[in-house]
């Protein structure tokens, strides 16, 4: 095995030798979005000057005894750039791109793309793609638009690289390009006859060994730096951002990056490096002030993890207990969605001086949001995008306030609860009568355990000034769920309960009614109600019943002397009174200043388009003028696929809303893109569903889109007196 740096033109050898991919290989895959970050990187390197520019490694092994090689690492590299060839090539021969003599453009076919004595009985192309992308190669050559095969990843990336050659104003002539393309450095490694190609392969492709994402982060941010400034970087910023997130800083950048970038979706962290370097060059941003910014965020990130929380006091940051406890219990639930609202809310609060008690107001808020869905079996997870909204939506209404140099009175957490109170649908917070039912219905014991740790360690605390850890007990198996009436009914239990002994047990078995906590679970769980109560003798040893629990939630059922229906009714709805008490439906004074037009999220599910009259609508921050309903459709399918080509042409395959092929009614179809076309034969809130199917597949924020409508009192949906006002919304 040989490793050497060397030119990528190089690799492609002579006249004599082919490069093969191997069968096992994938099929090639780049996206349009790699393609267009190799050609911003050559355009850089072309305006730099700079004699070289890394462009990854090669791996090959021999082909028999021949001069052939098999590319066991970096098929994508060397496909990409033969289409970008190619595409040149095209360029030049369709009059669209110059060329300062011929003899360069038979150069390039004859040493890059074609291999005139290879051993291929059929293909003299210099590379050899896996059989079902060398049909779509192979018509590449003919430079005949009609011959290409119009739906394979090939071809959409020559179009791709055709289309940035021949645009306007043109950034390379073909002599610049072939100057550059030739500037492009490689790691060259040649497998010998004795080297295992496939324990290589799975060597450079192991997941084991992959970078992290905060380390190529951690990379791209320090290694253009001097050495010096490397170390001093390190020193200062790095270091101490890792060690503020226990050596695991990928979470952190995920929720900086979203809170820095303004998204309404968390990145996805499988493309947060990507997106990172497309953040950090597209505004030309400064890495050391990048540096010091991440380093900023971190001590809130810090403190919320650790439940440490800080406010301001006489200038200085003091610890809180009340707010750490209250951080304390939110952390009980496990879940990290929340996290970029509650960043930008404490150095928000921080940098504003907020009072303990404002902090804990906003805290607690957060906490009846979240209780009320996960007790009425809503997922955490869909609020992912109303979290990443929340803070830019109080700050938003404190600003048009600042504007109209009107007087706001109210506080944050005032501003805060009218905005998740405004919300509908999969995003609303429970009201009072559903929370009720479900308090009652839900079968808790069947809640993922982080929901279980939350809700009993709340139960057991309430009211109460010593604290137990039950999440903590819960963990460790020092502490168990214990069902009162037991999952199978003995005779004994069955003569208890009664006639409805069945119905009884399948009603309330797993229901907040039946359910306690216990260390001693196994030793009494079937036992009758009153031997459980008391305790009794097993096996010559006395096990301690309700009556000798350290759980007050336990000790509660000693007042009960028999354990029937009435007793499960009773015990209900003291729980729900425990809970309505922890839990409380939100009110607002807030009322947000009255707006020339009406603004409609998408995520507001429960909104009714009919008889309404679009104005314009505000996409991805951009706002537009639009009246027309399906033309605003067309409109914001179009900017989507602009954005997001490769993955709208994949959700195409599944013909919904969006198709591969236009239907036999090629009027209700609107072309978007090769590949792509939409059905718009819809009615208005059917084309709000569509939107929203399309948003949720391509994991795009509903709040990325804002209808504006003709003002209009709409009566509010609600169960509750206290939300806000639905003609000021």
């Amino acid at each position: 095995m040989r490793g050497t740096a060397m030119p990528l033109q190089q690799v492609w050898g002579n006249g004599r030798s082919q490069l093969v991919i191997p069968v096992y290989q994938r099929n090639y895959s780049w996206k349009k979005e790699n393609c267009n970050q190799l050609f911003s990187d050559l355009v850089k390197l072309k305006d730099s000057h700079r004699n070289g520019h890394f462009f990854g490694s090669i791996v090959t092994a021999p082909v028999g005894s021949g001069l052939d090689r098999l590319i066991i690492d970096g098929q994508q590299r060397l496909t990409t750039t033969s289409l970008l060839m190619l595409a040149a090539i095209k360029a030049v021969k369709d009059g669209k791109m110059k060329v300062s003599q011929e003899g360069l453009l038979e150069e390039t076919h004859d040493n890059m793309l074609w291999s005139k004595y290879g051993s291929h009985p059929t293909c003299k192309y210099k590379l050899l793609p896996i059989e079902q992308d060398r049909i779509a190669y192979d018509r590449l050559f003919t430079y005949d638009d009609n011959q290409f095969i119009e739906e394979s990843k090939i071809t959409h990336n020559f179009n791709f690289f055709y289309e940035k050659l021949t645009s306007l104003p043109q950034q390379f002539t073909f002599d610049e390009l072939f100057d550059v393309v030739d500037r492009l450095q490689v790691i060259c490694i040649d497998l010998d006859n004795d080297d295992d190609p496939q324990l290589i392969f799975e060597s450079l492709n192991s997941t084991g060994l992959a970078l992290e994402e905060a380390d190529k982060i951690r990379n791209y941010l320090l290694m253009s730096l001097s050495p010096v400034d490397q170390e001093e970087c390190y020193k200062k910023y790095w270091h101490k951002i890792q060690m503020a997130t226990n050596d695991s800083p990928t979470m952190f950048l995920r929720d900086y990056i979203t809170i820095s970038d303004n998204l309404l979706r968390p990145v996805k962290l499988n493309n947060l490096y990507f997106h990172w370097k497309k953040y950090m060059e597209e505004e030309g941003r400064d890495r050391k002030a990048e540096l010091a910014s991440m380093l900023d965020y971190v001590r809130y990130y810090h403190m919320i993890n650790m439940a440490e929380i800080e406010v301001m006091q006489d200038d200085q940051l003091v610890r809180s207990a009340r707010l750490s406890k209250k951080m304390a219990q939110l952390r009980n639930l496990d879940t990290d969605v929340i996290n970029v609202f509650l960043i930008s809310f404490l150095k928000y609060a921080v940098e504003n001086s907020f009072s303990e008690d404002e902090v804990w107001k906003v805290l607690d808020l957060v906490e009846d949001y979240l209780a009320r869905r996960i007790i009425c079996s809503m997922s955490s997870n869909s609020l992912t995008q109303t979290f990443c909204a929340l803070h830019r939506d109080v700050l938003r209404s404190i600003s048009e306030y600042e504007k109209a140099e009107q007087l706001l009175s109210v506080p944050y957490h005032d501003i805060l609860a009218y905005h998740i109170l405004r919300r509908e649908g999969n995003f609303r917070i429970p009201r009072d009568n559903v929370f009720a039912e479900n308090i009652l219905t839900r079968k808790v014991y069947l809640m993922p355990k982080a929901a279980q740790h939350f809700l009993f360690e709340r139960l057991e605390n309430f009211n109460h000034t010593e604290f137990i850890d039950v999440k903590k007990q819960m963990q460790s198996g020092d502490a168990t769920i214990e069902h009162i009436m037991p999952q199978t009914l003995t005779p004994e239990w069955r003569k208890e309960l009664g006639d409805e002994a069945d119905a009884i047990h399948e009603q309330y078995l797993h229901t907040f009614a039946n359910l306690t906590l216990t260390g001693v679970n196994s030793e009494l769980s079937n036992n009758k109600f009153e031997d459980k109560k008391n305790g009794k003798m097993v096996n010559g040893q006395f096990i301690n019943g309700y009556r000798g629990s350290i759980y007050r939630l336990t000790q509660e059922l000693t007042s009960y002397d028999t354990w029937h229906l009435s007793d499960l009714e009773h015990r209900a709805n003291k729980i729900k009174d425990k809970l309505f008490s922890l839990y409380p439906f939100p009110t607002t004074n807030f009322k947000p200043l009255p707006k020339p037009v009406e603004e409609i999220s998408l995520e507001d599910e429960d909104f009714n388009p009919t008889n309404r009259s679009l104005v314009g609508y505000t996409l991805f921050g951009e706002e537009h003028q639009q009246t027309y309903w399906v033309d605003m459709l067309i409109d914001v399918v179009r900017e989507v696929y602009r954005r997001y080509p490769d993955e709208l042409e994949t959700l195409a395959q599944k013909d919904m809303w969006v198709h591969h092929v236009m239907g036999e009614e090629q009027r209700k179809y609107e072309k978007i893109g090769e590949g792509v076309y939409l059905w718009k034969n819809a009615n208005n809130r059917n084309k709000l569903t569509g939107l929203r199917y399309i948003f949720d597949e391509l994991e795009i924020a509903y709040a990325e889109l804002e209808l504006h409508l003709e003002p209009r009192p709409v009566a509010f949906p609600t169960d509750n007196a206290q939300s806000p006002d639905a003609e000021n919304e």
